[in-house]
């Protein structure tokens, strides 16, 4: 080949040279600018310096929480149409707080100056353990509906019990209640090419992907930014939230050798109630550019029975007020603190309150399932392992299943339950809904739920632990470096 065709290979090889060094350095000045907590930015440098054009199309897809603009410019319309931002210089309703844990006020004032949302009482709660209980009172209060039933889900995954929800919604439709059902595009993607998806067709069945995932530039967002809530109301009335997705353990995911899966939900009647749907349909509202009364009637204010707080989380909160929260109550903890959660990839905030929790004399104990349906958490989470076990901390292994409640107990007196994991995607990337339970009595029911699932762990050993492989330990913390990524 002639000299003049080498010159341009090797000018075009110099260009594609000079372009990375441009891309990596344009977008590292992008991602220092961010702000992004330090774990995450100096992996998604590592990313950029490492992966050639591949680490920047990576940034580009999921560097930043961009929900995309109809989301922005619907949120911002809704908020200036029902005056969201003065709901957080109202006064915030009083309490009884000498009788909750000394943390309970700074932490719902904290939670109402970001979200408007007080604490309220008046409340009754029942905690349904079991999938069957679950969905046996849910299809109840659906056919006892005369109004409205608002659902919410990650994931309905067609077959078994679940489908009694669909036959339950199809009749009470019939008898002329409205009905909006909003899963997430990705986690319930199955379900919307399922029979049962074309059963729920009706008049007065409104059925909407929450999250799409969008090509065109109004609505392209990160894919990976989903709605992982699992919230019902019903009639205004009842309403449920927990961990639990509209599936039947006995099918879900059985070829990953987990076990079954195992929830709480918990159903509420009172004031609540009202809040939680008015959260839904704000969502509701953004998804459709629809314009529904949020409030239809006022909150009614009261002080007694269960006292609790409703929490909604999401990648369009930019103070990641759930993560604050946590902090708040790990560190105020005098006694100990109860962690489950499925999924553990805490980073270094979280981790730090833990160790040092234990250190100061805290009993913590994080109770894990053994196994868990993904292989990159699984080996992430390890690589924490040790560090907290040498500050103190009891990690419990649960061996009967993929225990998929998330909940943290401080002290037998104050409590966060609902669906955020104590990962990054939880407190970062996903819509949640958590509940944060003041009053003595709720917290003591879910204090006895936990107690229960400890008695069903075993206590991982810390000097069996070290002995693991030591290709184990470096996969395990080639994984720690991707895990604000994860």
């Amino acid at each position: 080949m002639s000299d003049s065709f080498w010159a341009i290979v090797s000018l075009a090889q110099q260009g594609l040279i000079l372009l990375h060094f441009a891309l990596v350095i344009t977008f590292a000045v992008r991602v220092i600018s961010q702000r992004l907590p330090v774990g995450a930015s100096l992996a998604w440098l590592l990313v950029l310096a490492l992966l050639p054009y591949v680490g920047v199309g990576l940034y580009l897809l999921f560097g930043e929480r961009f929900l995309g603009v109809k989301h922005q410019q619907r949120r911002a319309r809704l908020q200036q149409l029902f005056d969201i931002p003065a709901l957080r210089n109202t006064p915030m309703v009083e309490q009884p707080w000498h009788e909750f844990h000394p943390a309970s006020q700074a932490l719902a004032q904290l939670e109402f100056q970001t979200t408007g949302i007080p604490a309220l009482g008046g409340n009754r709660v029942a905690f349904l353990q079991t999938a069957q209980a679950t969905i046996q009172q849910l299809c109840r209060d659906i056919r006892a509906a005369r109004h409205t039933c608002h659902l919410e889900f990650y994931i309905w995954h067609p077959g078994g019990i679940a489908d009694e929800v669909a036959t339950a919604l199809v009749d009470a439709a019939e008898r002329g209640v409205y009905c909006r059902i909003m899963l997430d595009a990705v986690g319930s993607s199955a379900f919307f090419k399922s029979a049962v998806c074309e059963r729920l067709r009706h008049l007065r069945i409104e059925l909407i992907k929450a999250c799409p995932i969008g090509i065109i530039p109004a609505s392209l967002a990160r894919y990976d930014l989903r709605s992982h809530r699992k919230t019902v109301i019903i009639d205004n009335q009842v309403a449920y939230v927990g961990s639990f997705n509209l599936i039947d353990p006995a099918h879900f995911k059985q070829s990953l050798a987990v076990g079954e899966w195992i929830d709480l939900m918990a159903r509420i009647e009172g004031p609540l109630v009202q809040v939680l749907n008015a959260v839904f349909l704000w969502y509701w509202n953004i998804e459709t550019d629809q314009t529904l009364t949020l409030l239809p009637t006022l909150v009614e204010i009261r002080q007694d029975q269960m006292v609790a707080q409703v929490a909604p989380s999401g990648p369009d909160n930019v103070t990641d007020s759930i993560l604050k929260s946590l902090l708040q109550g790990i560190y105020s903890a005098e006694r100990s603190v109860d962690i489950v959660t499925p999924y553990f990839v805490p980073g270094e905030a979280l981790e730090l309150a833990l160790s040092i929790a234990a250190r100061r004399g805290v009993r913590v104990n994080l109770v894990l399932p053994k196994r868990v349906d993904s292989f990159l958490v699984r080996h992430a989470s390890r690589s924490y392992f040790s560090g907290l076990m040498e500050a103190g901390v009891n990690i419990l292994q649960f061996e009967e299943g993929l225990l998929h409640t998330k909940c943290i107990v401080i002290d037998d007196r104050l409590a966060f339950f609902g669906t955020v994991n104590m990962d990054q995607r939880s407190l970062w990337l996903n819509f949640e809904m958590t509940l944060i339970v003041y009053d003595k009595p709720t917290v003591a029911q879910l204090a006895g739920i936990v107690a229960g699932y400890r008695r069903l762990t075993k206590p991982l050993d810390p000097v069996v632990w070290q002995q693991r492989s030591r290709i184990s330990q470096l996969f395990e913390n080639i994984m720690h470096l991707m895990s604000p990524l994860i």
